[in-house]
This record gives C-alpha cells, structure tokens and sequence, in this order.
C-alpha cells in the first residue's frame, strides 16, 4: 500500500520515480501506445461504471508535434482518440479539462476549493491556493474537438488541446465518471501526476461539490501503459508510491485488459 511521510522526502521519492518512468517511457514505440491505448478503450467501454454514466470528463492526449523529438518519456500517455470515438457512439456527454487561473473560477467553486483546502491537515498545504486550476467543459460533438488547437503554440514544448468554450461540468449537474492520465500508477490505485497538481485539485473540489449538492460522487479511473504501472519496489527507505495529503486515490486503474479497483 501507499505510505504517507515527510514532505521532502516524498519529494524526494517521487523525483526518482517520475525520472525511471520517464526513461522507461523514451523506448515505447507508437505501435505499442496505440495498441495499449486501444485495449484500454475497450476495456472501459465494459465496465459497469461506464455504462451507469451519462456525463463524462476525460483528457485529450498530448500531441507531439514531428519537429519536436521525442526525447522525453514526460509526454507520453495513454491516447484518447478511440475513448473519445466510442462516448460518442455510446451518446455519451461529454467534457474536456481547460487550464484557466483560479480566480477565473466561478466564486461558489472557489469558496469549495478553499474549504477542500481547509480540511487537509497538514498546514502548510491547508494554506495553499492554487494559482491554475481546471474545469470541465461540455464538447458537443466530435468536430468540436477536432477543431481544437492551441492559441499559442510557443506556449509548450509540446501541443495541448483544450476547449476555449462550453457549459461548465458543475453547471449541469456534475460528472458520472471521470477519466485521468497521470505519469505513473500502482495497482492500489495511486497516481503520479507532473507536479501540478490540476487532477487532484479537481477531483478533490468535485468531491466536495458532490457532498454539499447531496450527489453521488464521480467514479475516478486513472488510465496507464504498462510502462507506467510501478510494481512494488523500494525508492530510497520506502516501498512503492509514497503519499502526501493532497494527493487524491482513484478508484480504479486502468492497464490493458486488466482492471485494478481501489480497496
């Protein structure tokens, strides 16, 4: 299981480990992230949770321009193409993740992020207030998203997608299901995101959102290659993904044909 310690040694500890999956990343091919990719799809298309949902928040995979080599494992995930194919076939609704900065927010969401925040013990990160955060916004069919592209393509090292427009999540009811990428997971159902922490504020806003709105909350799936599920192992004095209070569990991870729901 996943442990929480100190702060500077997780730190610590997940520096290592977003460094040996990073390098462990740079030899995937594009046949195998398709092929992973494509199981995975189908995999979530049969899960019970999926077929209960009618709204969805998933991602859109980063996009990696040829000019650009691909010599970084930090910009490689799970591809959405098909996933996003089959919600729509399934009529499913569906939202997508905009970066926008906080204070952007609507004022009762910041009010729920705040009160998220408060309720973490540890001090220093009940104080924290995210400067960027995401909402989900509503994509109503799939030429939306495929016209899609980043006003500022000098912005990144490499192409974000994301909607500029659409009805907020939390404007029509919540999301049934959401879909995370992340750049490691253990089968226990912890996540290993990039340092922003977007995911976690979000979900962890959503779960807030849901108990004041007396609604169920989302199913969490988090969607991983095989080269990002991180087997148990010690990095430096402790055993697989160690933990800080922030950081969300999912409910379940996602790798190929194999499901791994938390317990």
């Amino acid at each position: 299981m996943s442990m929480s310690i100190g702060n500077a040694a997780v730190a610590s500890a997940k520096k290592k480990m977003r460094q040996k999956i990073a390098k462990r990343l740079k030899r995937i091919t594009d046949e195998s992230i398709m092929s992973q990719s494509s199981r995975i799809a189908n995999t979530i298309r049969m899960l019970p949770e999926y077929h209960r949902a009618r709204k969805i928040g998933l991602y859109l995979h980063l996009d990696v321009p040829d000019a650009i080599p691909k010599d970084s494992g930090n910009i490689v995930e799970v591809r959405t193409d098909l996933l996003i194919r089959n919600l729509f076939e399934d009529n499913k609704y569906i939202f997508l993740p905009r970066v926008v900065p906080t204070i952007d927010l609507p004022s009762i969401q910041q009010q729920y992020l705040q009160f998220a925040q408060r309720r973490l013990k540890n001090k220093q990160e009940s104080d924290y207030f995210p400067f960027l955060s995401i909402n989900m916004l509503h994509m109503p069919d799939i030429e939306s998203i495929e016209r899609l592209v980043m006003e500022d393509a000098t912005a990144n090292a490499f192409t974000i997608r994301e909607p500029t427009e659409g009805e907020d999540a939390f404007d029509v009811g919540g999301l049934d299901l959401v879909i995370v990428p992340g750049l490691g997971f253990t089968k226990s159902c912890a996540r290993l995101g990039r340092g922003k922490g977007f995911y976690d504020n979000f979900i962890r806003l959503h779960r807030i959102w849901s108990h004041y709105h007396a609604r169920s909350e989302p199913t969490i799936i988090g969607v991983s290659l095989e080269e990002q599920l991180m087997q148990p192992h010690v990095i430096g004095d402790y055993v697989e993904l160690p933990t800080e209070e922030h950081d969300e569990i999912l409910d379940a991870v996602i790798v190929g044909d194999e499901i791994y729901r938390r317990r």
